[in-house]
């Protein structure tokens, strides 16, 4: 985490962190080092190396606690996972329980490419693993796996969470892409048990970033449930999901956040005149990214004082109204569609013939299968799909008819 990151959360703690009032002055627990701040837990690290002294194909676990001391008696899983050309991939996992130091070893595994492996726990109910890896040319691997104690209770953590919500406005509907960074600077894991944040309604096209952990956000009844083990550390949580936008200039929507919101921000490209507002929040101001992008941003960082944030009143407003402008600012060009229209349309009136009849062709069906494209990966909407479909269509019919 930067520095700036932990100055920002370390100001929110005594918004929503009991325990962070917990600590005698003067008086700091294991994992916490000379001069950290009281609360705030300093996680050991779990690593996955290289060892040279163990035979080829063996994976070395030592499981261990908060205060890195060893665990006994727990089931380590090691997954396996096979990609396969010819076969493709196939799954397996088998299972060793460590020893009085914590300790357990996997032997005799395959050490080629088309394998990897992932090392996990299922302690106290929660879900910690490693970073899968590939024994390729090391051979072998030792890994430190790190357990804490798991709660449901977000009272019992020091839970804080950064937010950010991305809009971009399509031709007929506003996609919304969520980030949400956990902190947990505590000592235990936090397994958010009926932690449900509410979408707007008529909301589609849901959809989550995959996640070699647990941890994710699934779609229930016009909520996003967030499920998983979020250790001691950071941890970044991604989704999306759409609005659909008929002809109104002006879109307002309200979305539920999390748990401990710290740090909360909202972005739209700054294109044409749409202007951008959220409730309780500063004025929009328009920003540049390093590649040159404009952008509306408006963001929140809360104090200690401040009242729990726990949604987002947000408003698009001025959007562009139907008509010729319209396509043009909301991206047809992007995805080749307008180029298209604009090409078949500008020749249609007056007829083709040989070689000119066979170019118009040969552009409307690369149009086409441009098209076709956009629509699969969810850069056109249905109604401008139509739209193009029809015309592209009309304008390969005419060529046809006039050969």
């Amino acid at each position: 985490m930067r520095t700036r990151d932990w100055l920002v959360v370390a100001t929110a703690l005594t918004a929503w962190s009991p325990l962070a009032h917990a600590q005698d002055e003067g008086q700091m627990p294991p994992g916490h080092a000379p001069g950290a701040m009281p609360g705030v837990f300093t996680p050991p690290e779990d690593t996955e190396q290289e060892d040279p002294l163990l035979p080829p194909g063996t994976i070395a676990v030592d499981l261990r606690d908060a205060d890195d001391k060893p665990v006994a008696g727990e089931a380590i899983t090691l997954g396996i996972l096979v990609n396969s050309i010819a076969k493709g991939d196939s799954r397996s996992h088998v299972q060793h329980t460590t020893d009085a130091s914590g300790h357990v070893v996997f032997g005799s595994l395959d050490t080629t490419s088309t394998i990897a492996y992932r090392v996990s726990v299922g302690y106290q109910g929660g879900a910690f693993a490693a970073t899968p890896f590939q024994l390729g040319q090391v051979k072998a691997m030792h890994v430190v796996l790190h357990v804490y104690p798991v709660t449901h209770d977000v009272q019992q953590t020091i839970i804080v969470t950064e937010a950010t919500l991305a809009g971009e406005v399509r031709d007929d509907r506003i996609q919304m892409e969520e980030v949400f960074t956990v902190y947990n600077l505590g000592r235990k894991a936090w397994q958010p048990l009926d932690v449900e944040m509410k979408l707007p309604p008529g909301e589609t096209a849901f959809a989550a970033q995959a996640s070699m952990s647990d941890q994710g956000v699934d779609e229930a009844g016009g909520l996003a449930r967030l499920r998983g083990t979020f250790p001691p550390g950071r941890h970044t949580i991604e989704f999306r999901w759409q609005l659909p936008w008929s002809d109104n200039k002006d879109v307002d929507f309200q979305v539920g956040l999390p748990p401990h919101v710290a740090i909360a921000r909202i972005m739209l490209p700054a294109t044409s005149d749409i202007k951008l507002s959220v409730g309780g929040f500063p004025p929009a101001s328009v920003r540049h990214d390093t590649q040159g992008q404009s952008f509306l941003v408006t963001e929140r960082q809360l104090r200690p004082e401040d009242a729990k944030l726990t949604s987002l009143s947000v408003g698009i407003h001025d959007l562009p109204t139907p008509g010729p402008g319209r396509m043009i600012a909301l991206g047809l060009a992007a995805c080749g569609v307008a180029a298209g229209l604009l090409f078949a349309s500008g020749r249609r009136q007056r007829a083709r013939t040989g070689p000119e009849a066979t170019s118009v062709r040969t552009a409307v069906l690369e149009e086409l299968a441009e098209l076709e494209r956009g629509r699969v990966s969810g850069e056109i909407g249905p109604k401008t799909y139509e739209r193009a479909r029809r015309e592209l269509i009309d304008t390969l019919a005419r060529t046809l008819a006039e050969t």
